[in-house]
């Protein structure tokens, strides 16, 4: 059965709308309910191949209903004739790899990094390499992103909840500056990335027990930080990584200003935290810096401190805590909780 592929405006998301026809064809084609996400294969009388995501949407003609700009970016012509199939059993991804389109997308996706985390599952299911897509935030600022690899390395993968998305920073170009021995160096000015890992109170043979004077102590460094080898390798972190802690809500712009006065004294520092960990005040927040060690009696995608300086971060336990580490951004997609 062939349909008619419309691109319209006013739809924030890469999701398709289907038309009735369509959606009672796909209902009487399978034995039981439809998935609460479908993955469709769009093919044009020239072959042509795009791949979609429906969540249950039902277009208002009898043509499958695409936004605009998710359209321009895989290249979908409007009025485009297809036939329609459904994919089943489509790879879930456990990584993709992404960068923004352009320095502009970088910038705003650094003052929307929060937002962008919590709207990817919303707007987007289906991946592929080379495909660019639009994300949209807070309902009238769009980014745009180019899919560089994803894991398992297959044609077409789903984003699911738990896939981690690592995103590559797309920096401006700094001027030159000219030195008196005739060298020149880039403006050093640079954006932080994270990796965000929950909070794993300390194994107890991680404590090391000295006797002092006939009194038996537990000891455990408060400037290492202990990491599951997968979880190194799958953020490229290496053991003796120097690396910061901080809250998961605190702004790449504060982390870049405690870098550069990592050594002032902050005399009268406040936070407030829910139980989950996350700040609910602008107050800057504590931040540690630590060495990297690969331990396999942490959890993967955790991160086990000393507990006395878990309880100086504030930070409670399986919270989410940002580990500053590499030039790229990483984050897990999650589905919304409202």
């Amino acid at each position: 059965m062939e349909f008619e592929v419309r691109l319209v405006g006013g739809i924030e998301s890469c999701y398709v709308s289907l038309p009735l026809l369509l959606i009672q064809t796909l209902q009487s084609t399978r034995s039981g309910l439809l998935p609460q996400v479908l993955a469709l294969e769009l093919r044009s009388p020239n072959d042509d191949l795009w791949f979609v995501a429906w969540s249950g949407s039902a277009s208002t003609s009898s043509a499958i209903e695409v936004a605009k700009q998710f359209a321009e970016c895989i290249s979908l012509p409007d009025h485009t004739t297809v036939q329609v199939r459904a994919v089943a059993n489509l790879p879930k991804a456990t990584l993709v790899t992404i960068e923004p389109h352009g320095e502009d997308d970088w910038e705003v996706l650094e003052l929307n990094s929060e937002h962008a985390e919590t709207a990817i599952l919303k707007q987007v299911r289906i991946v592929q390499e080379a495909m660019r897509f639009p994300l949209w935030l807070h309902g009238h600022t769009m980014v745009t992103f180019l899919v560089v690899s994803t894991f398992p390395k297959k044609a077409v993968v789903q984003l699911v909840p738990g896939t981690e998305v690592a995103v590559a920073p797309k920096r401006r170009k700094k001027k030159v500056v000219s030195h008196e021995d005739g060298m020149q160096y880039p403006d050093k000015e640079h954006l932080i990335p994270r990796v965000l890992l929950r909070v794993q109170d300390q194994d107890r043979r991680m404590i090391h027990k000295s006797e002092v004077k006939g009194v038996e102590l537990g000891v455990m460094l408060t400037s290492v930080a202990f990491i599951h080898s997968e979880t190194a390798k799958n953020y490229s972190l290496e053991s003796l990584q120097l690396v910061a802690i901080t809250p998961r809500l605190q702004s790449m712009e504060s982390i870049k200003n405690h870098e550069i006065d990592i050594l002032r004294k902050k005399s009268d520092s406040t936070l407030k935290e829910n139980k989950g960990g996350i700040l609910t005040d602008k107050k800057e927040s504590r931040q540690a810096i630590v060495r990297l060690l690969i331990s396999e009696s942490v959890a993967k995608g955790h991160i086990m401190i000393a507990r006395s300086l878990r309880l100086y971060l504030r930070a409670g336990l399986h919270s989410f805590y940002s580990v500053v580490a590499n030039g790229y951004w990483y984050f897990s997609c999650t589905t919304s909780q409202s």
